[in-house]
């Protein structure tokens, strides 16, 4: 089920927050819980029955495995009462440590089998010639955002840094719908406070408008902004040989932005719709692309996975503890990790491998400089922005040889105009009635196009550049009668657009 479709919107969602509500004020805290893992599970089935299967055995693995260590760590009760059998119990129960690396490994075989097996098989095909056969394993959404999840929560437990959790918390922490799909990936100590006082925390207002506000603030910036965006991108990339130079160049800045406003506009919809459950989830993205330099944007974009990478590889790795040459190792190799998670191909590697490598530069400068900055933060803006922009290049195409096509097309290509198809795609049908309203066309067909792509082209960049971010927004906004009209006109215009209905880009990681 998508968030951007009329059955989320009309029946699924006023359904869920009904009952959620009603369950409050009976304060029937178990009930609540259930109702909203029921809706969770409903959520996530309504996708495939059979990925819900392999959620749930997931869920049970993980739970089985940290109950064994909190028994083994004597943190909760087992069923036999005398002292002595406890400890016998604990006794018949592997090393904690055996418990952690199976859990993991168990882990990462299940994200493994589905997310990378038909991956590897290509590999060994043109490695050894061979032709075995691609098992064209279906992967199920979200495997890599919930896996993580629970990796951390299991890390976390063998530490010791996880109070024992009761087993609706437990199931709402994996499955709470939300952020299910694709994140932010949560923390135990973000989401399991809120659950144990889910009944005592009431309605308040105030925040269910603000929450509100977010949601449709992240739906425009999906069907608004990324939808329009990806029409003329996908039209870019599936005909990568007619592209110039200057259709290169856009189709590099149409996907950054197609891409930073679908995963961020997914992620602030999230917020709104856990918002409005009274439920907090935390900021994912920031402004990246407001960001000095490459340390700055990895503090800001898809902020809940740099935090994983960085607590759970990074640090483990030494962290930057062993000299520079080693932080440098174990920067590239996290940002190799980072680019394997996203996607099974060489592409996602090399987008990890130039991020990390520009990462550990950045990093090495700064650390033998005097100076903070060597750029005015515009400038630096600006190089970030197109450094990380041509990074997605790679992360787009399907292959690393379609990523270079595109690349040569940008420095080898003509920049003298862009191409017909590419700049009618990116038109939206509102902007041709605005374009004929005011009677453009009379100025041509080809000037009343360019002046179409470039008006949809500079909205973008200004909103992403020059606006504050949609959690801002909602911050700030003064809850008035002209707020709730203008949400409302808003809300009815993404409404309406969703007949157009798409997938959210992160959906396929």
């Amino acid at each position: 089920m998508l968030f951007n479709s009329y059955l989320f919107i009309f029946i699924f969602f006023p359904l869920c927050i009904t009952g959620f509500y009603a369950l409050k004020a009976w304060g029937t805290p178990a009930l609540t819980k259930a109702w909203l893992i029921g809706f969770s599970l409903w959520f996530y089935g309504y996708f495939s029955p059979s990925y819900l299967i392999i959620m749930l055995l997931s869920i049970a693995l993980n739970r089985i495995l940290m109950d064994l260590i909190w028994i083994k760590q004597d943190r909760i009760p087992t069923f036999a009462y005398r002292k002595g059998a406890r400890k016998k119990i604990r006794l018949a129960i592997p090393d904690e440590k055996a418990l952690l690396i199976t859990g993991v490994t168990l882990n990462l075989l299940l994200l493994g089998y589905f997310k990378y097996f038909d991956f590897l098989i290509l590999n060994l095909n043109f490695v050894t010639h061979l032709d075995v056969p691609l098992k064209e394993i279906l992967l199920p959404l979200g495997i890599s955002f919930f896996t993580f999840q629970q990796i951390g929560y299991l890390v976390d437990t063998y530490r010791g840094e996880a109070p024992p959790s009761g087993f609706l918390n437990y199931v709402l922490f994996v499955s709470f719908f939300p952020q299910l799909v694709a994140g932010p990936i949560v923390t135990h100590e973000e989401m399991m406070p809120q659950f144990e006082r889910i009944s005592d925390i009431g309605f308040d207002s105030e925040r269910f408008a603000r929450a509100l506000s977010l949601f449709i603030l992240g739906l425009a910036k999906k069907v608004l902004i990324a939808d329009v965006l990806g029409a003329a991108v996908d039209a870019g990339y599936a005909g990568v040989g007619t592209l110039g130079g200057l259709d290169a160049f856009l189709l590099m800045i149409w996907y950054s932005l197609q891409l930073y406003y679908d995963f961020s506009g997914y992620s602030d919809m999230a917020m709104g719709l856990a918002g409005m459950l009274m439920i907090e989830l935390p900021v994912n993205f920031d402004s990246p692309y407001k960001s000095y330099n490459i340390l700055e944007f990895w503090k800001r974009w898809h902020v809940s996975l740099t935090r994983f990478l960085t607590k759970y590889v990074y640090v483990p790795l030494g962290g930057n503890r062993r000299g520079k040459v080693r932080t440098g190792i174990n920067v590239v190799l996290v940002f190799f990790i980072s680019g394997l998670w996203h996607g099974a191909g060489w592409n996602f590697v090399l987008w990890g491998l130039l991020h990390g490598i520009a990462f550990a530069a950045v990093r090495l400068a700064h650390e033998g400089s005097r100076h903070e900055r060597f750029l005015p933060h515009d400038a630096g803006a600006v190089i970030n922005y197109l450094y990380v922009s041509f990074c997605f290049i790679f992360f787009k195409a399907d292959s690393i040889s379609t990523g270079m096509a595109v690349v040569r097309k940008l420095f080898s290509g003509t920049w003298k105009s862009v191409s017909l198809y590419l700049s009618e795609a990116i038109i939206p049908d509102e902007l041709w009635y605005v374009i004929k309203l005011l009677r453009l066309e009379k100025l041509g067909y080809v000037a009343a196009r360019n002046i179409g792509m470039i008006t949809v082209t500079l909205a973008a960049l200004t909103l992403t550049f020059f606006a504050p971010n949609a959690r801002q927004v909602s911050e700030r906004i003064k809850m008035r009668a002209v707020t709730a009209v203008a949400l409302g006109v808003l809300g009815a215009w993404c409404v309406i657009t969703l007949s157009k209905v798409s997938t959210f880009l992160y959906f396929n990681f």
